[in-house]
């Protein structure tokens, strides 16, 4: 008994004399946090963003040791707002998840909100519709312009049914403003023609025209009106013959914008309406200017091709216009998520050189082509810097890499949100300065991943090719065949070590297109004839004649045939007389600078397929994956069929010949199961 007492009297002695410490080591570390907190909200005002997060994230480190208080919760939502305006994209995720983890329900709504908005468009702008949709989901008393938002990102997701389930119930709304955005995006559902028992839309235009009137006698906000009616222009000028009715929308809108005093929307929407119907030169080069001195490169760029497409402007006037603009893409870039400003550049490019090619400008032909690779070079990587891997042991920098990045995507796709939306003007300096940051600091990144991958500045940040660097690159017994097909005019480039040369066809996209759709679909067949009836067929020869034509005759000089298309069409099938598969070595890229990038690279890599159909995804894969061997397949596989092709293939390329080598070798060798293979196999790459 006097033992235990003695032990009961030692414990107390011994916390009188802990406690006091333990209690002044706690408060200490209280008043350590608060100071960083007071610190971290002083930088945030002074705007010094990256040193308010520091002070956050040793804030948060410590004061979130024993659970989240409401003061860690509230310094969350300060944390990722910062993450938000300076575009950290992967630490505002995270920031979201450990709000929904650790007593977000305990926020006030308007703070919730708040962070849900910022992190729903930042998915967005990253093109995880899904994922934007399910946050915006997450709102607890969600008005009805969120709900349009959660719509939309559904819609983008091909989430078409829940995304109308949304719409209709907008569309029955007092407000008219949200009735036509409603019955918009009933439009847009309906044309998508994946849905059965909607209104007709030509009936849905028709509401929408009516109700039309009413927003705009609405007492409302300026603001709410040009909203909707731009809303309801862009789901009406789908159709053609509801592009009139679009444009009045448009005008009505900029009527109201001028009235209010808006300069930037009225210069957007100037832009806007005169795209639809008039589309006169004066009102693009007004926009234009105005878009220049108000750091709105994109609105800039768009104006400058619409001003290209004026078919009352000289040719050179509007090869001048093209051309400004697809230099400013090369200092801004469009990413791969801004799919309306890719289909715009896209064809800007290919009317610049269908305009080239008619003047017999030949060189700077080739230029533009290798400006619109360089273009697409850069979107793939946006699209694919998942991808990218540096050998084991440099995870650290490989995905700050990928993180910068994805960052720079996300925040251009923002500035292009700014100008879709009308709002948000006021943070683009912001913007800006996370680009300027994030780039400098990419390009330190690079040079340390060129250290241990020699291809990673190439495969990266890509460099405009010239004529001259990639006729140097070619191989004497090597040719690079390029095709431009444009909807009135097609165009065939050869490029080799000692010539250039180009000829020109008035002929149709489409008719291109339907007669290379003819050869797909016999290529596809399992005859026990195919090369004996895909040498006779007509498709093949009419293509042949129109596309090379007096190229054919040079082929025979070349070894190595490599075509440059964005489009994958069975071009080895090709040839006035034997099919150039046949007695030639032939490849396939998606753009000519990635022969330089490939040619070096040693092929040591997995035998991947891919479905012609989806060149782009091919492209990507290559790009992250250079030393593997891609094929493109013009024809289904069975899964015994693709594990024995493999197989051959992998077989032959043990001797390490280029991927159109080991295609012949594993068919010579390959006995019943792939005779006729290099018909229906394409290798992409350069060699």
């Amino acid at each position: 008994m006097k033992t235990v007492r003695s032990l009961c009297f030692r414990s107390l002695l011994l916390l009188i004399v802990v406690l006091p410490f333990f209690s002044c080591s706690h408060q200490g570390q209280d008043a350590d946090t608060a100071s960083l907190y007071d610190e971290a909200a002083r930088f945030y005002r002074l705007k010094k963003y990256s040193d308010a997060l520091d002070r956050y994230d040793r804030a948060l480190a410590a004061d979130t040791l024993n659970g989240f208080s409401q003061k860690a919760l509230d310094a969350l939502c300060r944390k990722s707002r910062i993450e938000f305006l300076t575009g950290r994209y992967a630490g505002a995720f995270r920031t979201w998840d450990a709000i929904r983890r650790h007593g977000g329900k305990n926020l006030p709504d308007s703070l919730h909100t708040a962070v849900a908005l910022d992190t729903g468009k930042m998915y967005a702008e990253l093109g995880m519709y899904g994922q934007a949709a399910s946050v915006m989901a997450s709102l607890r008393n969600p008005d009805a312009w969120q709900l349009f938002d959660e719509a939309r990102f559904l819609f983008r997701a091909g989430k078409i049914i829940e995304a109308l389930r949304i719409y209709t119930k907008l569309s029955v709304s007092d407000d008219n403003a949200i009735k036509i955005s409603g019955l918009s995006g009933i439009l847009d559902c309906a044309l998508t023609g994946r849905v059965t028992g909607l209104d007709t839309p030509d009936n849905l235009a028709g509401k929408i025209a009516m109700i039309s009137g009413r927003v705009m006698k609405m007492n409302t906000s300026p603001e709410v009106k040009i909203k909707a009616l731009r809303i309801a222009a862009r789901s009406l000028q789908q159709m053609e013959k509801q592009r009139p009715n679009a444009s009045y929308l448009l005008f009505r809108a900029l009527a109201i914008a001028q009235e209010a005093g808006y300069p930037r929307l009225v210069a957007i929407l100037q832009y806007e309406s005169n795209n639809l119907i008039v589309r006169k030169p004066d009102t693009y080069r007004s926009v234009i200017e105005y878009f220049g001195q108000r750091n709105m490169p994109f609105a800039k760029v768009a104006a400058l091709f619409m001003l290209g497409r004026s078919v009352e402007l000289t040719p050179a006037e509007r090869i001048e216009a093209y051309r400004l603009g697809l230099a400013a893409c090369q200092h801004y870039g469009i990413p791969a998520t801004a799919t309306d400003y890719v289909t715009l550049e896209r064809e800007a490019a290919g009317e610049l050189c269908d305009l080239l090619a008619a003047e017999r400008r030949y060189i700077e032909l080739f230029d533009a082509s290798a400006m619109a690779d360089y273009l697409e070079h850069r979107r793939l990587v946006y699209a694919g810097i998942s991808g990218f891997r540096l050998p084991p042991g440099h995870e650290a920098v490989q995905n700050e890499i990928i993180e910068l990045t994805r960052d720079i995507s996300g925040l251009l796709q923002r500035k292009i949100n700014m100008l879709e939306e009308g709002t948000g003007f006021a943070l683009a300096s912001v913007v800006d300065q996370a680009i300027r940051e994030k780039q400098g600091r990419l390009i330190e990144l690079i040079v340390e991943a060129s250290k241990v991958d020699s291809t990673v500045p190439e495969r990266l940040q890509p460099r405009l090719l010239t004529l001259r660097t990639l006729q140097k690159s070619l191989r004497s017994d090597e040719a690079l065949i390029r095709f431009l097909v444009r909807d009135s005019l097609s165009t065939s480039m050869l490029v080799s070590s000692r010539e250039l040369q180009i000829v020109t066809a008035k002929v149709t996209k489409e008719q291109v297109r339907a007669r290379f759709t003819a050869l797909r679909q016999r290529l596809a067949s399992a005859s026990p004839n195919l090369e004996a009836i895909l040498a006779a067929d007509d498709d093949r020869r009419w293509l042949s004649g129109t596309l090379l034509q007096s190229m054919g005759d040079r082929l025979s000089d070349y070894r190595h045939i490599i075509f440059v298309s964005r489009n994958a069409e069975p071009f080895h099938l090709l040839g006035r007389g034997p099919m150039l598969g046949s007695d030639h070595q032939v490849s396939w890229l998606f753009s000519a600078d990635e022969l330089l990038l490939y040619a070096a690279v040693k092929s040591q890599g997995d035998i991947v397929f891919f479905d012609a159909s989806n060149p782009e995804k091919a492209a990507i894969y290559k790009l992250f994956h250079p030393e593997d061997q891609l094929f493109l397949s013009w024809k289904p596989m069975q899964e015994n069929e693709d594990a024995g092709l493999k197989q051959l293939l992998k077989k032959a390329s043990e001797s390490g010949a280029s991927s159109s080598d080991i295609l012949k070798k594993a068919v010579q060798h390959s006995g019943p199961i792939g005779a006729q293979a290099w018909l229906w196999l394409g290798p992409y790459g350069a060699k």
